[in-house]
């Protein structure tokens, strides 16, 4: 018995002290399979069979050995002597061996077997790894059509937790509608019945906590040899991204501008509502038909309709796509012309040619309107009476006109390319003429005065008109209008020299006057002098004045640019110091403020507002401050909207009792009526802590000479 189990055991046998745990007795397979000398097998305990990280291992179960029966561990790893680990199961038992306390040893080899378990194990942990991986969800359903298995991806799709709907039926889950539940009812019927053993369906249901999710479900079935059913395995994908393009696309294919079908072996499978409105009929009247039913017998090219169909079609099939233009027939037969675009199509596995067709009618038209306005810019550039020419974006000559041919002696085959500056614009001007596309030319267009030369070298004077041509905002070409100005030139410069010298003539005359006017003056000052009877020397006091008030109006007037616009604060200061300078010495006191608020007026009636200012200036001089030290006059000139008002104004002693303009007999205040009613304007007369004279009037602008009529 024991030669039996040990010696003649193919298993490897040992049989080890309890107390040192040195092996003591082992057979030929444990020699064979462990690579120890049977003579020093004495020499060795079984830890030297455990590998060094399983030491501890070996320990616990040294500790948890029952002394009575047989010991059985589970899979361990041993190592031979050479190091080589293997996977083994050992049973022990208590053995007397030579009256030494002893347990005999049986090793089971499990290698293999572990081996082709972690293969199995690998292969599962993939599998798994995979479905729940895939982008597509694993269900398995048993016989009765209840969840036995729930795929990490289904919870992410549906949002159901596995542990809350294993066991659960179809029913369970909310769908979309009764038709959606109706669809699942259907296939889950063909399945059991065993009418199918597989497919597919589309359908929609809610997640759970809500939203929609659109699925596509591909189901398969393991049956029993008798066709029973044993079990359902369904792989659900997510399409609801695929839905919404889908729609996006059916929706862009009813919506387009351009006619769109779907061809299938040349016949017309589905168009959208452009297709109609081009062929002028209803859907109905196209599905089912061909291209040759909507075609004339030939094309423009004379070839037949349905033979050049055919070979564009299938090109297009082949997926090569063709792009050409095409001649139909609307369903009342009216001829229309399109652009057909044929690509290769592939839906639901099955291949289509999508036919793409615009309606080319108001393109054709317009370019037929291109055309023709073409032609007729071409007639009106080459006809037109003026010098036109066309240059490029680098100035270089593109075309010209026959006007321009005439006008500078060359011709166009002369001037193509060249850059036209170099041609026909002097070298020293070369650089301050604008060109193409400089910033001369960002206002769209300019008109100025040049001077170009001919090719006989003749200098002309011209009118340039210069319109450049931009396409998205880049400057593509410009245009050159040339007008030969050279004799309108000479008259001008007649023109100018003429009035230059009318100007000068006009200004020596002004120039004359307030010299002689200034002679007079001191004719009057002269005569002042000798004369002895205060009242004399006043009056001609009072001439010399309202002269040197003329002669300073006639000095301002030919040092002005214009006799339009006479400003008056000049005036005013010159004649305030020529008043200081001629009336008697104690007026010198008096202060003075002014404010002309830069007024101006033309010379009809600068002169007499001029005098008019005078009068009144002189006036307050002489009157209002009698027996007083000092004292101040306010000359005051506005202007408002279309009026001019004058105002001068003292805080002497006023105007005596009962004053009134009627009852004066003086020149001065004469000539202030006269000068009031010369401007068409009005006197007003105050007496409030001193004496305020206002006269207003309308302002004019009429060229020509003063009208000054003092005494009428």
């Amino acid at each position: 018995m024991n030669k039996l189990l040990f010696d003649l055991n193919p298993n490897p046998v040992l049989i080890y002290a309890t107390g040192s745990l040195r092996i003591l007795k082992a057979n030929q397979a444990f020699y064979a399979k462990y690579g120890y000398d049977q003579k020093k097998i004495d020499q060795i305990t079984i830890r030297a069979l455990h590998p060094a990280y399983d030491k501890k291992k070996l320990e616990e179960v040294l500790e948890n050995l029952n002394e009575e029966g047989v010991n059985e561990s589970g899979v361990v790893r041993h190592q031979a002597k050479d190091g080589k680990v293997f996977y083994v199961k050992v049973n022990s038992h208590e053995y007397d061996y030579n009256e030494t306390d002893a347990r005999m040893v049986i090793i089971h080899d499990f290698t293999e077997r572990v081996k082709a378990e972690r293969k199995a194990q690998k292969a599962f942990d993939e599998l798994n790894h995979h479905v729940n991986n895939s982008p597509l969800a694993m269900i398995k359903w048993d016989a009765d059509f209840h969840i036995i298995k729930w795929s990490k991806r289904a919870e992410e799709i549906t949002g159901y937790k596995k542990n809350t709907v294993l066991g659960r039926s179809p029913h369970h889950f909310r769908f979309y509608s009764e038709e959606d539940l109706n669809i699942v009812e259907v296939n889950m019927q063909l399945l059991i019945s065993g009418s199918k053993d597989k497919t597919k369906f589309e359908t929609k249901m809610y997640r759970e906590g809500g939203g929609l999710v659109d699925l596509s479900v591909h189901a398969s079935v393991l049956r029993e040899d008798d066709g029973s059913l044993i079990s359902v395995l369904t792989f659900i994908e997510d399409i609801t991204e695929q839905k919404k393009t889908e729609l996006r696309y059916q929706r862009l294919f009813e919506n387009a501008n351009d006619g769109i079908f779907i061809m299938d072996a040349y016949k017309f499978v589905e168009c959208n509502d452009e297709i109609c409105n081009i062929f002028g009929c209803e859907k109905n009247a196209i599905l089912g038909t061909t291209p040759f039913n909507f075609s004339p017998e030939y094309q423009p090219d004379g070839r037949r309709s349905k033979e050049k169909a055919r070979k564009k079609f299938d090109k297009a099939f082949e997926g090569h796509p063709q792009i050409f233009e095409w001649k139909h027939l609307k369903l009342d037969g009216t001829p229309i012309e399109v652009e057909v675009s044929l690509n290769r199509l592939e839906l639901a596995d099955e291949v289509y040619v999508q036919a793409i067709v615009r309606d080319l009618t108001e393109q054709k038209k317009a370019q037929e309107k291109l055309r023709k306005s073409e032609q007729l810019f071409r007639k009106l550039f080459l006809k037109a009476p003026g010098a036109m020419i066309m240059v490029d974006k680098e100035n270089r000559v593109k075309m010209v006109n026959q006007s321009f041919e005439e006008l500078f002696g060359y011709s166009q085959k002369e001037l193509l390319g060249q850059d036209i500056d170099q041609v026909i614009v002097a070298e020293k001007e070369i650089h301050s003429v604008p060109r193409m596309p400089g910033k001369d030319f960002k206002e769209g267009k300019f008109y100025e005065d040049v001077t170009r030369y001919t090719k006989d070298g003749r200098k002309l004077d011209l009118l340039l008109g210069a319109i450049p041509v931009y396409l998205d905002d880049e400057p593509i070409a410009g245009f050159g209008i040339y007008v030969d100005i050279t004799e309108q030139k000479k008259y001008e410069r007649k023109l100018k020299q003429s009035l230059e010298e009318k100007r000068v003539l006009l200004e020596e005359i002004h120039h004359r006057v307030k010299n002689n006017l200034a002679i007079i003056s001191g004719l009057l000052q002269l005569q002042s002098f000798e004369t002895n009877d205060e009242k004399t020397k006043n009056v001609l006091n009072d001439s010399q004045l309202r002269i040197q008030s003329i002669a300073i109006v006639h000095e301002m007037l030919y040092q002005s640019e214009n006799f339009i616009d006479i400003s008056f604060e000049e005036y005013v200061k010159k004649l305030l110091n020529t008043v200081k300078r001629t009336l008697p010495f104690d007026h010198q006191h008096i202060d003075i403020e002014i404010d002309t608020a830069n007024v101006s007026l033309d010379i009809n009636q600068a002169i007499p507002c001029a005098i008019l200012i005078n009068e009144l200036v002189t006036n307050s001089f002489k009157h209002a401050f009698e027996g007083r030290e000092s004292g101040a006059i306010w000359i005051d000139m506005r202007e408002t909207e279309d009026q001019i008002i004058v105002e001068v104004k003292d805080n002497g002693v006023g105007l005596p009792d009962g004053y009134s303009l009627e009852n004066q007999t003086s020149i001065g205040m004469n000539l202030i009526q006269t000068l009031t009613k010369q401007l068409d304007g009005n006197l007003e007369i105050e007496s409030k802590k001193g004496s305020c004279f206002r006269v207003t009037f309308c302002k004019t602008k009429r060229p020509g000479s003063s009208n000054l009529h003092l005494f009428e």
